[in-house]
């Protein structure tokens, strides 16, 4: 049998067959999903000149599969890409028309009618490696194409994104074999009998020179698609119980109760992730989120950025979140999933882990983790451990860097401990670590409600009554949420906490300027306002912000009259504005009722990082300029002195009454600072001994939120930090400097 017949049987046809194939391709390409996480790098197939044709494209399968061939080829004519012109695959009599089947069967008489062809693209399956290197036919095509530049892209199926496992149909594969070896009707049966969601992804290209012998270049092929499939399947490829397992077999513990212990840990700690729930969860999950929000606003360049980086080599993406709801990790997995990012295993604190929720959440691919572990070595090596096995086997990771929800609207400063673990992992298993921060923002959110009783002390455990809250949160209805991926940061082995704040920075700065926020910041910056004065002044600020760069504003700002209208009418009818006097509506004066201040500073804040430039700017010629910059930075997370050097303000283009908004902007930040200065100096607060700042909080929130209703306990944390740095507060916040503290307290007078 020549080589022309040999490929002719083997190739892809260049069109459909007739309009039954074009049916059929049809009918399964509704039934499965493309993937594809270089989109530049497909458009290139699409659009190839002489010089790229002379470069050999070899697509490599992990499977022998009609299905796999089929889809592919149909996929490729209908975006216009031209079908590899051989293949080792299975044969393709299925594809072809009447007339060509003739043709094949004359050709077994006479093998000259079948002429061979250019060698363009190759189709080369390696489920079975050693044999594809001493197939005489193999050996012969590739010695013709010793020496050329390749290019190489990995074709793969997936089912249900886990090839291998099929726990709920184990006992038919004593039936029919393992998944690998099934035939193409037995394949075509299971697809259709256990509705399996299939994808169909289309690699990471690579280049090759063909200079290795058969063995060893089909060896490469073999290692490009296993690392291709363990990339891109990632938690398929080792279930939830075999990382607990291999977790408590690393440690090697000797002791009967230590391994009791570690096993009780494991128990409470490890996700159950399964495709099938996650499926399932995702899909009523999407329904419920989009009842309540109205839209969810992201960037499609971004998630295309996120997939090419989830299929890179080696590589493990950690998702780094602002925290502000519960719906944060909601939100962004509903996301990643619809979009076919790798979903990933996320770290939930154990305040999380109760009946019902837990056992939802840890088949989503949540773990558990206590919020406090300083000083328990014998857990942290047990977290350590077993985040050591989740990056080893492939997985993504998502995490909230802030630890708990932000009370404050702005992001909080981040919490070291998971970042330094994984550091530390990285250089123990030479996966490399891509941090991707992430940005939530809400119009909307039902929990700032409960944080104004937090500061009484009525903080409620969240397993208190949960279902009511449940259906408290999953009954309001949110407006749109801001959804924002940042630049990737690559995690060093040699962690630095520097590390950290830039992560805080890039997901503050990365937020969308809300349309809550602008409302809120307006509003309180003055005693009343009409709605006409509410409209300029907001349409003004907008314009004021984007001279800023990077700053992205959310779409309800560009319909200011008509939103500005419906928002005033509820909240007067609520009862969180107020109206002064009688007047047309246009001209009624309307101010923030006493109750409704903590909310509006929450959406408030949330800008701040963008308002700060601005503020500082007005002390630029004085003494107070140093003072003013360097405590923003510290308590805001977005904005650092070096962005006002870089950008020039002039301050004399800003109207009059924007300068007395930005005053009453930050007004407040500096009050709970002079009132948390003079408390602490009034003694009784500081212990003798070593002190938590958690404990230090607690004592000062309520005292200062009689004096400031807007002060959360998050600002305070800031200004306690803000503190230690400046040396006020030393040896384990045992000691304050009285000296010191009336300095800061003289210019925070002088500010004002």
């Amino acid at each position: 049998m020549g080589n022309g017949r040999f490929f002719y049987s083997r190739n892809f046809v260049t069109s459909f067959a007739h309009g039954l194939h074009k049916r059929i391709y049809h009918y399964f390409f509704r039934k499965f999903d493309v993937e594809i996480p270089d989109p530049n790098g497909f458009e290139a197939l699409k659009n190839r000149d002489e010089n790229d044709k002379k470069r050999l494209i070899i697509y490599i399968s992990g499977r022998n599969s009609k299905i796999e061939q089929f889809l592919l080829n149909g996929f490729m004519i209908e975006n216009g890409i031209t079908p590899p012109t051989h293949s080792f695959g299975p044969k393709t009599r299925f594809f072809r028309p009447l007339s060509e089947l003739w043709k094949m069967f004359i050709s077994i008489f006479t093998p000259s009618i079948i002429k061979e062809r250019f060698i363009e693209s190759l189709y080369i399956p390696v489920d079975s490696p050693e044999e594809l290197s001493i197939d005489p036919v193999f050996a012969e095509v590739y010695r013709k194409l010793r020496h050329q530049e390749a290019t190489l892209i990995p074709v793969i199926t997936l089912w249900d994104k886990n090839l291998d496992k099929k726990n709920r149909w184990e006992w038919i594969n004593q039936l029919i074999g393992h998944y690998n070896f099934w035939s193409t009707s037995w394949e075509l049966l299971m697809f259709m009998l256990k509705r399996r969601k299939l994808t169909l992804r289309i690699g990471i290209s690579s280049s090759a020179k063909l200079e290795d012998s058969e063995e060893v270049f089909v060896r490469k092929l073999c290692d490009l698609m296993n690392t291709s499939k363990r990339n891109v399947v990632g938690a398929a490829l080792k279930n939830w119980l075999d990382l607990k397992n291999e977790t408590l077999f690393k440690m090697e513990l000797s002791s009967q109760e230590e391994k009791r212990s570690a096993i009780k840990i494991m128990n409470s700690m490890s996700s159950e992730y399964s495709p099938l729930y996650a499926e399932i969860l995702s899909y009523f999950l999407g329904k419920i989120l989009n009842a309540r929000f109205s839209r969810f606003v992201y960037s499609n360049n971004e998630i295309n950025d996120l997939c090419k980086l989830c299929a890179l080599s080696e590589t493990n993406t950690v998702f780094v979140p602002t925290h502000k709801s519960y719906f944060d990790y909601l939100i962004l997995n509903y996301i990643l999933y619809r979009e076919k990012v790798t979903v990933p295993l996320v770290a939930a604190g154990d305040n999380l882990d109760f009946f019902p929720l837990s056992p939802v959440l840890r088949r989503m691919g949540a773990f558990f983790i206590r919020r406090k572990i300083q000083d328990d070595e014998f857990y942290k090596k047990i977290l350590t451990t077993y985040l050591e096995q989740i990056v080893t086997a492939g997985y993504n990771i998502e995490f909230f860097i802030e630890g708990g929800r932000s009370r404050s609207g702005m992001v909080r400063s981040p919490r070291t401990g998971m970042l330094r673990m994984l550091a530390e992992i990285t250089k123990a298993t030479n996966r490399k670590l891509y941090i991707v921060p992430v940005s939530l923002t809400y119009e909307k959110l039902k929990e700032i409600e409960d944080y104004s009783r937090e500061k009484q002390g009525v903080k409620q455990p969240e397993s208190e009554h949960f279902l009511k809250k449940l259906f408290t949160l999953f009954k309001a209805n949110y407006g749109p949420v801001y959804v924002r991926f940042s630049q990737p940061i690559y995690l060093n082995t040699k962690f630095t906490e520097e590390t950290a704040l830039r992560i805080a920075e890039m997901q503050e700065k990365a937020s969308v300027i809300s349309f809550s926020a602008i409302f809120s910041a307006v509003f309180m910056g003055f005693e009343s306002l009409s709605i006409k004065e509410l409209i300029e002044r907001m349409e003004q600020t907008v314009e004021i912000l984007r001279t800023l760069p990077d700053i992205e504003t959310a779409y309800a700002l560009n319909n200011l009259d008509v939103n500005c209208s419906k928002l005033t009418s509820t909240l007067l009818k609520k009862g969180d504005l107020i109206q002064k006097g009688k007047h047309h509506e246009e001209n009624q004066e309307l101010t923030i009722s006493k109750d409704s201040i903590p909310e509006f500073s929450f959406y408030k804040n949330s800008a701040a990082f963008a308002f700060a430039p601005f503020f500082c700017e007005l002390f630029r010629d004085t003494e107070l300029y140093t003072f003013v910059s360097e405590f923003l930075e510290n308590t805001i997370m977005g904005y650092y002195e070096s962005i006002n050097s870089e950008n020039q303000i002039d301050v004399s283009a800003l109207p009059d009454w924007f300068k007395t908004m930005l005053r009453k902007f930050f007004e407040d930040k500096f009050a709970i600072f002079g009132t948390v200065l003079e408390l602490l100096g009034e003694g009784g607060i500081l212990k003798e001994e070593k002190s938590r700042h958690s404990e230090i909080v607690r004592k000062l929130l309520p005292k200062v939120s009689e004096k400031i209703p807007s002060a959360t306990a998050d600002e305070i944390y800031e200004m306690l930090f803000f503190l230690e740095k400046k040396g006020v507060l030393k040896e384990n916040l045992t000691i304050f400097d009285k000296e010191l503290s009336q300095e800061l307290a003289d210019k925070i007078k002088t500010l004002n």
